[in-house]
């Protein structure tokens, strides 16, 4: 395994670290990329890296995917990183020259973990935000603006309509702009299949990565007296909003998946494929305070969790890169 590391800030003001690494599938040592007979890019976010310290409490998806074939990546994926930061095309500059610059190779799929930082973002984003941007896309309601509208069997009334839609708009931005670096004129990937995947759903608990500095996330918001969602709820919320984030991808009943979508905009041939994780890990405790089920903090999955995700995502690569599946959207999932 080779590495290069530098430090850089994420959206939140923590520390990112950006790196580059090869990663064989599965990991192994004595790895020679070179004679790889398949090759991806990947890059995202702590679930691709590392989201835990010391980080030898955990592992990560890309450590446990396991191909017959002696597949590898090269990844650029740091803890912290935002879907938002990865098309910071001038701060992934090496990411940029290895997919459509000086050192531009052919790759067989680019693969993301991404969209769960800015998401947790737009979570913990509390009214009065002075930023324009981030104040359109919060989405959670507030107290006094659930008093307004009726409950729900499935949670949505804790969610800002116009928040969500706000937040897929940047999303969905994203992904087109990525879709433009795969085809520009000088990568030799063009139309290659670009994988997103799904998060598993957390527990909001009170389990961050380091007392006091990292975390906890879902339940800082949820506890945050403008938002007061009650305990019973909590579950039932990330559940609502981990399903609307995969029928994102894959469409609902009546909707369009986001190849169709995006093809709508004119946007040809983005062949943005999807693997579904929700329901793989056993969850934690809601009033466990540390490692739990296939947790070892509130977000980030523990080393048998990995091992469980690895293997789960392994199965959405196929032999032929051009076939791989996309997974159903959990019942009651919306766009």
């Amino acid at each position: 395994m080779s590495c290069t590391a530098s430090v850089r800030p994420d959206m939140s003001g923590e520390t990112s670290m950006s790196t580059r690494l090869i990663v064989s599938f599965p990991n192994r040592a004595n790895f020679q990329f070179d004679a790889a007979k398949r090759k991806f890019l990947a890059q995202g976010d702590s679930w691709f890296s590392i989201g835990a310290l010391p980080p030898a409490l955990t592992t990560n998806i890309l450590a446990n995917i396991a191909l017959d074939d002696g597949s590898g990546a090269v990844t650029f994926a740091s803890p912290g990183k935002t879907l938002q930061q990865m098309i910071d095309w001038k701060s992934e500059a090496g990411y940029v020259s290895v997919l459509c610059g000086g050192k531009a190779s052919r790759w067989d799929a680019l693969l993301f973990s991404a969209g769960g930082n800015d998401l947790f973002d737009a979570i913990l984003t509390m009214p009065g935000e002075a930023d324009p941007k981030k104040a359109s896309m919060r989405l959670l309601r507030t107290v006094a603006e659930r008093a307004a509208v009726q409950p729900s069997a499935d949670c949505s009334h804790y969610i800002r309509p116009e928040g969500w839609s706000a937040f897929l708009a940047v999303m969905t931005d994203c992904i087109v702009q990525i879709v433009a670096k795969r085809d520009d004129p000088h990568s030799q990937s063009q139309g290659v299949p670009i994988v997103f995947h799904s998060y598993d759903i957390a527990q909001p608990r009170e389990a961050p990565v380091v007392a006091g500095k990292i975390g906890p996330w879902l339940f800082k918001a949820f506890t945050d007296p403008s938002y007061a969602i009650p305990q019973g709820d909590w579950l039932d919320v990330v559940k609502y909003l981990l399903g609307s984030w995969a029928a994102f991808f894959v469409g609902a009943p009546g909707q369009p998946d986001i190849n169709a979508r995006l093809a709508a905009q004119g946007v040809a041939s983005a062949n943005i494929r999807f693997a579904n994780l929700v329901g793989t890990l056993t969850p934690a405790n809601r009033d466990s305070k540390g490692p739990d089920g296939d947790w070892t903090n509130e977000i980030h999955p523990s080393i048998q969790g990995y091992k469980r995700l690895g293997r789960a995502y392994s199965s959405a690569i196929p032999a032929a890169p051009e076939t791989f599946t996309v997974a159903q959207v959990p019942t009651g999932a919306t766009g």
